[in-house]
């Protein structure tokens, strides 16, 4: 996906304020893919959306297709050093895209 243009066709989920797009640099039926939250045009934001999540296979995937996992953002957690909140962990591609989906309004949002 380029940075100001988002194909309909990538688009997973939709609910007007979130959507979900797959990563246009893969196969559609193995693709990664982002969670977005629409959101002003500004200058951070040109596009009129901010990714707040995703969703990716594992560092090290299992031969049992259960090797992705999910995350949406959050505020930086200086204990655990990190800026994410992993919603699926050793899942299929779609109970990670499902998680993320249940999980959207969770994200931390900049805009």
């Amino acid at each position: 996906m380029n940075g100001t243009e988002l194909r309909d066709g990538y688009v997973v989920l939709d609910d007007g304020t979130y959507f979900v797009a797959l990563n246009t640099n893969y196969e559609l039926q193995k693709a990664p893919g982002f969670l977005y939250k629409r959101c002003a045009r500004t200058e951070d934001t040109p596009q009129g959306w901010e990714c707040v999540g995703g969703f990716d296979t594992a560092w090290k995937p299992v031969n049992d297709g259960k090797n992705w996992r999910a995350d949406v953002d959050a505020i930086y957690d200086e204990e655990t050093d990190s800026d994410v909140t992993i919603v699926a962990n050793n899942t299929t591609r779609m109970e990670a895209i499902a998680l993320l989906w249940q999980h959207r309004h969770t994200a931390f949002s900049r805009h």
